[in-house]
């Protein structure tokens, strides 16, 4: 079976068109010199039209993807802007890293009165959530969470099942892109804060 091809054709003429050699006419222009960062935001920019562009960083058992995307600044240069990367644990099964709360934060309806629902868990996909109530938890949610002052991310939950400690486990997404940029964002920073706390455990 002939194996795919890494770059299309169009790509590695683009390439070859970078790596030419100069004319003897440059050569002979000593202040004629290669910008290799006009080059380098040519090569982004192409790559950037084509496919989706990703950094991707290993840390102990953690994989971190952000996004990149290519902008242009007041000056209209090109930069890369990275978003809140997705965070991985890795191992037999790779899951979405869980960020225990140092306070649970509790959701709220869309009319911001207080549910019974408090989340101590939270990652991308899913939370582990405390029902404070009598009556039995919901099986499906549409809730508020509010991760600061200034900041609201609309939530939906399925129940997956209950854990050995009495928190209820659900499927856990927010219900739009803004809110899913959100999402990563607050969990990013709590992710930082554990390894500041871990760092400065160690000193």
């Amino acid at each position: 079976m002939q194996e795919q091809a890494l770059l299309t054709q169009a790509e590695l003429a683009f390439i070859r068109q970078l790596n030419q050699p100069a004319t003897s006419e440059q050569r002979r222009q000593p202040h004629v010199q290669a910008d290799i960062g006009q080059q380098l935001s040519e090569l982004l920019a192409h790559c950037d039209s084509n496919e989706p562009l990703s950094l991707h960083a290993h840390i102990a058992n953690q994989r971190l993807t952000f996004d990149l995307h290519l902008s242009q600044n007041g000056r209209r240069a090109p930069q890369l802007q990275l978003s809140a990367p997705h965070i991985f644990d890795e191992g037999e099964i790779n899951r979405a890293w869980r960020s225990p709360l140092p306070e649970p934060l509790l959701l709220y309806t869309r009319s911001a009165q207080p549910s019974d629902l408090w989340i101590h868990q939270l990652s991308m996909n899913g939370a582990l959530i405390e029902h404070r109530a009598q009556r039995k938890a919901p099986k499906r949610f549409q809730l508020v969470l509010p991760v600061d002052e200034h900041t609201s991310i609309a939530v939906t939950g399925t129940f997956v099942r209950t854990t050995d400690d009495g928190l209820l486990a659900y499927h856990l997404h927010a219900l739009d892109s803004q809110g899913d940029e959100q999402l990563r964002e607050f969990i990013y920073q709590q992710h930082l804060q554990q390894e500041q706390r871990l760092s400065a455990g160690s000193d």
